[in-house]
């Protein structure tokens, strides 16, 4: 008989990972908002900042996740919004959810996959007893238009445009080694004993004042050797295909939500370029979520994300983990030298944009295999019991 799944938790954990430090500090976010935990939560459509209709999760009409290729992601402003400012509606009580302002990188993360600190290793994160890759180290002193890292196989890669010192291609023993699928649930297993589905987090910085970021991120699982590989998980514009490196995700910079169609209309539609102030949805209660930054390197979460189906228990521990992640400006954009108008879009991506693992989905055996199981254990016991009894 197959047995389907369901979410029953998403746990963030955060502890200090620079120097080695075991200790964890308290939890920031519980869960993640999806229909199946909350009842405001739905699953419907919205139109992404590049004006693509997408599938959503949607609360108070407007969108708190969008889904690109495999993944959700989640604007962790958005929720910190809808926290703040439910009135009269308490959308995400912080005793059920959790907060999504809470601080991020490298000395707050157990697992940083990119880190501009210098140093930086994931050693015995949260406590778990294992070491994985040190975080890629990141150029972020440097005028950068993009770049692309690769994390936890036998190679860790870094490489920026326009090309500079900073970028490196190392064999793993240089950076704390590789990252086992055994390691990667030993973490996740501190967070949550049932937790196999890593929860990515993105924390940008970009100078200027509009929207000009492109990402798109996949992690794969490989064999030891890193010649098969098993597995892959994109994040991406396309559905499909592999990672689309021509197709990265332009999120939202800066968003605004509105309380009213008048406001709406006053601000004028939104436009990643000409007017990222603009109206970009309406609520249902008339709350209004505004100035929303997404990429002003506040230490905080941007954006976090999760691919439904990455099950690491579906592999072998010493499988290996690996991250990659490429980040540049609009296409053909300005530079950091230019001046006027054009300066304002910011396409310096040095400020060091930081990712990492935050937390963990958890998944048990839907209620009806629960309810099997417990009746085949009740009938088990009950022949134990009938045996003892016979024999006596």
């Amino acid at each position: 008989m197959k047995i389907r799944y369901f979410m029953v938790a998403l746990l963030a954990a955060s502890s200090f990972a620079g120097s080695g430090a075991a200790g964890a500090a308290p939890a920031s976010f519980s869960l993640l908002p999806t229909p199946a935990n909350n009842p405001y939560a739905s699953y419907g459509t919205f139109t992404d900042a590049l004006g693509t209709t997408r599938d959503a999760i949607m609360m108070n009409n407007i969108p708190v996740a969008l889904r690109y290729d495999n993944y959700w992601s989640y604007s962790a402003h958005v929720l910190d919004a809808m926290q703040s400012d439910t009135v009269p509606t308490n959308f995400l009580p912080v005793a059920t959810y959790g907060t999504y302002n809470f601080s991020v990188g490298t000395g707050n993360i157990a697992v940083n996959l990119t880190s501009n600190a210098g140093g930086a290793t994931n050693v015995n994160p949260n406590g778990s007893g294992v070491t994985l890759q040190d975080p890629v180290d990141l150029a972020s002193n440097d005028t950068v238009l993009g770049w692309t890292g690769v994390w936890g196989g036998n190679n860790q890669i870094y490489t920026d445009n326009p090309l500079t010192a900073k970028s490196y291609n190392d064999p793993a023993s240089a950076q704390g080694g590789t990252s086992t699928v055994g390691e990667m649930l030993a973490y996740l297993h501190t967070l949550n004993p049932l937790a196999s589905i890593p929860v990515l987090y993105a924390d940008y910085s970009q100078s200027g004042n509009f929207n000009s970021l492109w990402a798109s991120l996949m992690v794969q699982i490989w064999d030891p050797t890193q010649t098969t590989m098993k597995a892959q998980w994109n994040l991406d514009r396309i559905d499909g295909n592999g990672l689309n490196i021509n197709a990265p995700t332009f999120n939202f910079g800066e968003v605004n939500f509105f309380g009213t169609d008048a406001a709406c209309t006053a601000a004028g539609a939104f436009d990643p370029i000409t007017n990222p102030d603009g109206c970009a949805g309406v609520t249902a209660n008339g709350d209004a979520y505004t100035n929303l930054q997404h990429n002003k390197g506040s230490g905080k979460p941007d954006f976090l994300a999760y691919s439904p189906d990455m099950d690491l228990n579906k592999f072998n521990s010493t499988d290996l983990f690996v991250f990659t992640v490429n980040l540049g400006c609009v296409p053909n954009g300005p530079g950091p030298l230019d001046s006027g108008p054009k300066a304002s879009l910011g396409c310096n991506t040095g400020g060091g944009e930081e990712f990492g693992i935050v937390g963990a989905v958890a998944r048990v055996p839907e209620p009806s295999v629960l309810a099997l199981l417990g009746l085949g254990l009740m009938g088990m016991g009950f022949m134990r019991r009938f045996h003892a009894s016979s024999e006596g």
